[in-house]
């Protein structure tokens, strides 16, 4: 027999999709609407360009709306840049994406990234991106 799920059991059920959705959408998996599914660089792609943990946790603490020269002076040249966007409407968005040094076997495993945004040469925030 089929019991009815009490409201807890219900609420407790659409909890775990939500963190199963959260989880999916932290490891940089593509969910069913994503359009950035890939790195697709523009130009030149500097492979042996990396940013260090420790510069990235620099940047945690940069405060949106710095330069851009700030963020650059600090993280260096880009990995590569992404094709510009719109985040918001009539601003154009600037990407520049940032490989993280890793040890010998997170590169065994994954490759992780970090995505820039700028709008109007100022820093708007990052993003992780997992490969």
């Amino acid at each position: 027999m089929i019991e009815k799920l009490n409201s807890n059991q219900l609420l407790a059920g659409v909890a775990g999709l939500l963190a199963l959705g959260i989880f999916f959408q932290a490891m940089g998996l593509p969910s069913f609407g994503s359009k950035e599914a890939s790195l697709e660089c523009q130009g030149n792609v500097r492979s042996q360009q990396s940013t260090s943990k420790d510069d990235l946790a620099k940047l945690l603490q940069v405060e949106i709306g710095n330069s851009k020269e700030a963020v650059r002076k600090l993280l260096k040249e880009p990995y590569c840049v992404l094709p510009k966007t719109s985040l918001r409407t009539g601003t154009p968005t600037e990407r520049e994406v940032y490989r993280i040094a890793s040890d010998a076997l997170e590169k065994a495993t994954s490759q992780t990234y970090v995505v820039v945004s700028y709008e109007s040469n100022q820093y708007q925030g990052y993003r992780f991106w997992i490969r």
